[in-house]
């Protein structure tokens, strides 16, 4: 009897935690992948070699606890690109992320006040002085991100379009202000093979893991071709045989 009113105490900030991870989710195709940041300025891959699927595309979460962190949507199975096409185009995604401080503080600071503070107050003073106390702050911070978008859309290369569908998005839904880095970054798809990314910047270990992953995503795709009359599945035994070689 006792722990279903302090179950409901908590909804709100579950149905907030519940938004918030429908909004991280991504449905990639199946020569899609994730790059996400990493640690000291790197790129790491949120790819699994055996997805949950649905309706054909993968089912991939950025980092649900590091709110600060983008995520780039890349592309595998593909040529790999020239030595300076490659330098292009990780100098470009540099740039980017160095554009994304303001954003990077807002989405943790929005993280920490929904999914922290929120619970925390709720336990010490009760649901609704939470709820009031909480909103006193998430409000202004919403309008302050929205400011901020339009202020840095150009740095963000964000058009006026994307920069109305995503204020409208965090004014509506505040839950899904944690995921703004994301949203940014998401915008702008790598060209570049993700796996030569990975390959050329990531330690020996973190690329031989995720080629082993990659091998194993490649191999269940060759089984699904069956026959193969448009050669799919033999250009993929060569595309994996040559990243396991660039290793």
């Amino acid at each position: 009897m006792l722990d279903q009113p302090r179950i409901a105490d908590f909804a709100i900030w579950l149905v907030a935690l519940a938004l918030y991870v429908f909004d991280a989710a991504r449905l990639l195709t199946p020569r899609q992948m994730l790059l996400v940041e990493a640690g000291r300025g790197r790129l790491a891959s949120a790819f699994s070699a055996d997805p949950f699927t649905i309706t054909g595309r993968a089912l991939v979460f950025t980092p649900l606890l590091r709110p600060y962190r983008g995520a780039f949507v890349a592309p595998w199975g593909r040529p790999w690109a020239a030595a300076p096409a490659l330098r292009a185009a990780l100098a470009d995604v540099d740039a980017l992320r160095g554009t994304l401080r303001a954003a990077r503080v807002l989405a943790a600071w929005v993280f920490l006040l929904l999914f922290v503070a929120g619970p925390a107050l709720t336990l010490a003073l009760g649901t609704d002085p939470a709820v009031l106390c909480v909103a006193a702050v998430l409000y202004p911070s919403v309008l302050v991100t929205i400011a901020v978008v339009w202020w840095r859309r150009r740095a963000w290369r964000l058009g006026r379009g994307a920069a109305a569908l995503l204020s409208l998005e965090v004014l509506v839904c505040p839950a899904f202000l944690p995921n703004l880095v994301r949203k940014i970054t998401a915008a702008h798809a790598i060209e570049v093979d993700g796996p030569q990314i990975l390959v050329a910047t990531a330690p020996a270990e973190v690329a031989q893991d995720f080629v082993g992953r990659l091998t194993s995503r490649a191999e269940a795709l060759i089984n699904e071709a069956g026959d193969d009359p448009d050669g799919q599945a033999a250009a993929l035994r060569e595309y994996v045989a040559a990243v396991r070689a660039a290793q």
